[in-house]
């Protein structure tokens, strides 16, 4: 898909990261080999600024040497951890590492903005992603089948007649019913909020409403009367209403296939062996397991 090219650059600098990991990561093991802990200008002036940036304010001369020394101890254990082997086979840093490579990726992938004509590539291609759902405004009377028992259903509909028999104002609503816990109006909320407010089968009973008194409804609370105000169908916006919610999505589909060519061009370098018959004797054995 045309969205998914990433453009020429993207390449470029993925492999010249690569290499620049590759380099970088020698240099630095083979460095820190030697017995010569630096801290020179630029290194200094980083830690100040830092440190500014942090309080407003340039450090004292004490407070840099203090920060001078407490980089300096952590350079020391640091090649004294990682001569000892420490780093190896370690989880919280293996994974810390790997996350640092996909931030790498994920870095260069978005630091170009994204052409216009791709976002709206993006956005027709995707399009049912930005429906707007429908929504729906209604105000209703609440009966109690715990109080009420086997009269709320015929109570409710004697109430209904009432209801359709007249325009009642909302101290004439809410005398007809019993207290409800939650709102007695509410205005254009979409099915899913009112499947969190009232259940499934209420929600999917007041999505189908035409404007209008209905009822009774039943909910995880009780039966409902419901009057429908109002109603939003719904709608495909157009891409000027919904684009920043498509550029982060666009940027999002970005890293992710940023993220597999990183691993792909990784992966070339090595020969990778896997244990077939051990993942099969695995599997076999834990289906097995669960038979007996």
């Amino acid at each position: 898909m045309k969205w998914l090219k990433e453009p020429l650059v993207l390449f470029i600098l993925l492999g010249a990261a690569l290499t620049l990991v590759y380099s970088v990561a020698s240099g630095a093991f083979a460095a820190d080999e030697s017995k010569t802990v630096s801290m020179d200008a630029s290194e200094i002036e980083l830690l100040a600024a830092n440190w500014e940036r942090q309080w407003q304010r340039p450090p004292t001369e004490a407070e840099l040497r203090g920060l001078v020394d407490a980089r300096v101890r952590e350079e020391v254990l640091y090649r004294a951890a990682q001569s000892m082997g420490l780093d190896r086979n370690d989880v919280v840093v293996r994974r810390r590492m790997v996350q640092k490579m996909e931030l790498l990726s994920q870095d260069l992938a978005t630091i170009t903005d994204p052409p216009e004509a791709d976002l709206r590539a993006f956005f027709e291609e995707n399009r049912e992603d930005y429906r707007v759902p429908p929504r729906v405004s209604f105000r209703h009377v609440y009966f109690n089948l715990d109080s009420r028992g086997m009269a709320a259903e015929s109570d409710a509909l004697a109430a209904l007649e009432e209801l359709r028999a007249s325009d009642p104002d909302e101290a004439d609503v809410s005398r007809l019913g019993d207290r409800f816990m939650l709102a007695y109006e509410y205005t254009l909320r979409t099915p899913i909020e009112l499947q969190q407010a009232f259940g499934s089968r209420f929600a999917e009973a007041v999505s189908e409403l035409e404007p209008g008194w209905h009822g009774p409804v039943p909910s995880g609370y009780g039966l409902h009367l419901v009057e429908i105000t109002d109603r939003v169908e719904s709608n495909l916006p157009e891409f000027e209403q919904v684009r920043e919610r498509v550029l982060v999505d666009y940027e999002r589909v970005r890293r992710d296939r940023a993220n597999v060519l990183l691993l792909e061009g990784l992966s070339a370098n090595y020969s990778i062996e896997i244990d077939e018959a051990a993942i099969q004797a695995r599997s076999l054995e834990a289906i097995t397991g669960q038979g007996g």
